[in-house]
């Protein structure tokens, strides 16, 4: 693959290209993704041409979006797409149960990748979006899939947070770990204020076909609501996730 000056491959500098959008900026000219992305105007132009010729991108008058043809690509052949897609009736079920948010996540890296998630009409927006990321310790999804981390990887984790200082919202390191110790004892997670002041997200584990815990199916709901009984929506959240897993095993997903 053919190198830039700098020793950036092709596929490095059209990665750099493509993580230039995002859900708050996803119209950008190519001046605009060539400041983003570190590259030297003509280079920027010259790619996001040719990705344009291929479909990674859309042209819309001066300026490009990310094409459909990656769309194409990860939807007809990404594991997280089969996941998201065998979720969603169950998804539904629990959405309409409860009237909230409802969403499923997976771990990427150090934090949540949110796969799916359903709302009602007119529901006031809440700080994850599909395809959006959320730090591990800040949101219940994020609890339970920490908590059922193997031991080395969470304990790597808890302890890059208490080398780099960085504030949690438990307090401290040492309280996230007795919270995440509660979340394996319990079965679910319950977080509250720590993205909205006025939301709870509560969130259960979804395991795959090896019966290890590849997601976390979760509601985002009001905290007056939350506190007066947090076990009907954790019931409801247990029996989509049951629903779910029942389903992976069928297909053998995850």
């Amino acid at each position: 693959m053919a190198n830039s000056a700098s020793g950036d491959s092709l596929i490095e500098r059209a990665d750099r290209i493509l993580a230039s959008f995002s859900a708050a900026t996803s119209r950008l000219t190519a001046a605009q993704i060539a400041q983003r992305a570190g590259l030297p105007s003509s280079t920027a132009h010259r790619l996001c041409a040719e990705m344009a010729q291929r479909g990674w991108l859309d042209r819309e008058g001066n300026a490009y979006v990310v094409g459909t043809r990656l769309w194409e690509l990860a939807t007809r052949s990404a594991p997280d797409s089969s996941l998201a897609v065998l979720a969603t009736p169950f998804m539904q079920d629990a959405q309409a149960a409860l009237g909230q948010h409802i969403q499923l996540g997976r771990i990427e890296g150090n934090e949540v990748l949110i796969l799916q998630r359903l709302s009602e009409r007119g529901a006031r927006e809440i700080s994850s979006t599909v395809a959006g990321r959320l730090p591990l310790h800040v949101s219940a999804a994020g609890l339970v899939l920490l908590a059922w981390l193997p031991d080395d990887d969470r304990t790597a984790y808890l302890a890059a947070l208490r080398d780099t200082g960085q504030a949690v919202p438990q307090g401290s390191v040492r309280t996230l770990a007795a919270v995440l110790s509660s979340v394996r004892a319990t079965g679910h997670a319950v977080q509250t204020g720590n993205l909205e002041p006025d939301r709870t997200g509560i969130a259960v584990p979804v395991r795959g076909a090896r019966a290890t815990v590849v997601a976390a199916l979760g509601a985002v709901i009001d905290r007056a609501a939350a506190a007066v009984d947090p076990a009907a929506t954790v019931q409801v959240l247990r029996a989509a996730a049951h629903g779910i897993e029942r389903t992976l095993k069928e297909h053998r997903v995850a």
